[in-house]
C-alpha cells in the first residue's frame, strides 16, 4: 500500500532536520574562526558524542611514552669513579621499528621490563617507594658492595605487612640491574661498577594541541638509586647486547 501524502511530507522533513543538523554540527567543529565562534555553543553539546580524540580508533591508548633511561660509573685511570650520561635503552630498541614493517621483537623488551618493575613498585606504599628509590649500596672491607637481600627485606617489611611484594619487586630489581648492567657495558666498553634508572615520561599533547609546536606538558621522571653491578658478565650474553647498538643504533 502506498505511503500517504501526509506520511512521505512527515518523513521529509524529519530527513531534512537530520541532514540539517548534522551540516550544522560539522560546521561547528570544520568551519572557519568567524563561523566556528557563532556556533560554539553546539559544538560544546555536541562534544561528546562527536568529537575525536587520540583514542579515536583504541579507547585504550596510552597516554604517555615512557622510556627505560641509565646512568653508569666505572673507574678512571686514576682510581676515581667516572659517571657517564643518560641514555635511554628504549631509543635504541625502537631503532628496530623505524622504516620496518615487521620489526625484531627486540623493541619490546626495555617496555616489558618497565611494565613489569613498575607493577611491582606501585603495589609498596609511599615510604616503602622511598627506600627502593635510594641507593642499594653500602661500604664494606674498604670498598662497597650490594646491600644484603635480608637487610633490604627486614627493612622494607617493617614499614608495611606485604612481605610478598616486597620479595617479589626486590627479585625484579636484581634482574633490571643486570639488565642496565649488560647494556652499559655494551654501550661503553667500561667495567662497570655502579648503574641507576629512571623512567623518562612524555605526554604527547592532547587531540585539540595536535598542530602545536610547543609541548603542551613537561616531561616527567621517576628516577631510582645506583646498584652495585656486582655480575659475572657472559661474553656471549654480552655480545647479543652489542648487537642491538651496533645495528639499531650507538647510544652513547
Amino acid at each position: 500500500m502506498a505511503k500517504s501524502p501526509r506520511g512521505r511530507v512527515i518523513a521529509t522533513v524529519v530527513s531534512m532536520f537530520v541532514v540539517v543538523a548534522y551540516v550544522v554540527v560539522t560546521l561547528a567543529f570544520v568551519a572557519p574562526d568567524p563561523v566556528k565562534g557563532a556556533l560554539s555553543g553546539v559544538a560544546r553539546a555536541a562534544t561528546p558524542y562527536f568529537a575525536q580524540k587520540w583514542n579515536v580508533f583504541a579507547p585504550n591508548i596510552a597516554k604517555s611514552n615512557p622510556q627505560l633511561r641509565i646512568q653508569a660509573q666505572w673507574r678512571g685511570d686514576d682510581g676515581r669513579l667516572v659517571k657517564s650520561d643518560w641514555v635511554s635503552i628504549t631509543e635504541v630498541e625502537f631503532g628496530a621499528v623505524t622504516g620496518n614493517a615487521l620489526p625484531s621483537r627486540i623493541q619490546k623488551s626495555s617496555w616489558n621490563a618497565l611494565g613489569g618493575y613498575l607493577t611491582r613498585f606501585r603495589k609498596l606504599n609511599d615510604e616503602q617507594q622511598a627506600v627502593v628509590q635510594n641507593t642499594f649500596i653500602e661500604r664494606h672491607d674498604g670498598g662497597y658492595r650490594a646491600r644484603l637481600s635480608d637487610e633490604l627485606i627486614e627493612q622494607l617489611e617493617a614499614l608495611g605487612e606485604n612481605r610478598a611484594a616486597v620479595v617479589d619487586l626486590l627479585r625484579y630489581d636484581y634482574m633490571l640491574k643486570e639488565y642496565a648492567t649488560y647494556f652499559a657495558t655494551a654501550v661503553f666498553d667500561k667495567e662497570i661498577e655502579r648503574v641507576r634508572w629512571e623512567v623518562y615520561r612524555e605526554q604527547p599533547n592532547n587531540f585539540d594541541h595536535r598542530f602545536d609546536d610547543f609541548a603542551q606538558h613537561e616531561a616527567t621522571i621517576l628516577r631510582f638509586g645506583w646498584r652495585h653491578a656486582d655480575d659475572l658478565i657472559r661474553e656471549d650474553a654480552l655480545a647479543v647486547f652489542e648487537q642491538v647498538i651496533a645495528r639499531y643504533g650507538d647510544a652513547s
